[in-house]
């Protein structure tokens, strides 16, 4: 497998599939945080010492209901903040579907390195204080929410944010039941997420919005994610994406009246 180890097996569950109708974007976090427990047991270093800082996604292709799939892992960069990538397949298939590039602290890895033969990373402007933020999410951190490391799981913080696109896609018209009429929905390409901090259970939460990029059928949308009581910056999501056609699973173009009202929310405009 060119350096890479099988480190996880599983299967889409019907509540694992969201409003798009394919694997939702929480669950991918849930898999690849097991994957890299695994990972870091076997590479005998505790995985509970381990703290994510960054993990850059590309989603290439679905998952939908009852897709069985696998995922392995490498490390592609050495030291005393290592980077391992993981692949995710269809099983079925052997389409490889996702990516995932993930850097660890507090651990040191130093085993036999993989070159990254994926997606390279494209740095993304990330929005000031002036762009154009709408509240998109308020929350507590939960006890069942936690990973074996006593933190708010990396699936955790992708559902505040999952929950953030609805009401940033609201505040420009494209609402739940625009969506429900037309038969769209937002299919994620991309995410370029930061760690600055943790939550731990009992946190509460705030994340804000804004639109940072538009273009045809597709837009980037950038959430922050805060301790609500301290102000503290604990997260930061780049998140790409298209309105995907469901009934032909293609991209479509963005309403001009919805994107009209897009433009309005511009970051910068």
């Amino acid at each position: 497998m060119n350096g890479y180890s099988e480190t996880f097996r599983g299967d889409v569950l019907p509540g694992e599939v969201d409003a798009t109708e394919h694997f939702t974007v929480a669950y991918y976090y849930e898999k690849f945080e097991a994957a890299t427990w695994r990972f870091l047991r076997q590479s005998g270093v505790d995985p509970a010492a381990a703290r994510t800082t960054d993990a850059l996604t590309h989603y290439k292709s679905e998952l939908r209901d009852r897709d069985i799939y696998r995922i392995e892992t490498a490390l592609i960069d050495g030291g005393a903040a290592p980077t391992i990538a993981h692949k995710l397949y269809n099983a079925e298939t052997d389409t490889l579907c996702t990516t995932m590039q993930q850097s660890l602290a507090g651990v040191t890895l130093n085993g036999d390195v993989t070159a990254w033969d994926g997606d390279a990373r494209e740095e993304r402007s990330i929005p000031g204080d002036d762009a154009n933020w709408v509240s998109s999410a308020q929350d507590v951190a939960r006890p069942n929410e936690v990973n074996w490391a006593g933190n708010l799981s990396l699936s955790g913080y992708i559902r505040r944010f999952s929950t953030a696109n609805s009401f940033i896609m609201s505040a420009f018209g494209m609402t739940p039941q625009y969506m429900t009429e037309n038969r769209v929905g937002l299919s994620t390409f991309e995410f370029q997420l930061v760690f600055q901090g943790e939550a731990k259970p009992g946190d509460m939460i705030d994340v804000e919005s804004c639109i940072a990029q538009l273009g045809g059928s597709s837009l980037r949308l950038y959430h922050r994610l805060r301790n609500a009581e301290t102000g503290a910056l604990i997260a930061g999501l780049s998140q790409f994406g298209v309105q995907l056609d469901l009934d032909a699973r293609r991209p479509s173009r963005i309403a001009d009246d919805l994107r009209a009202r897009a433009e309005a929310l511009l970051a910068g405009s």
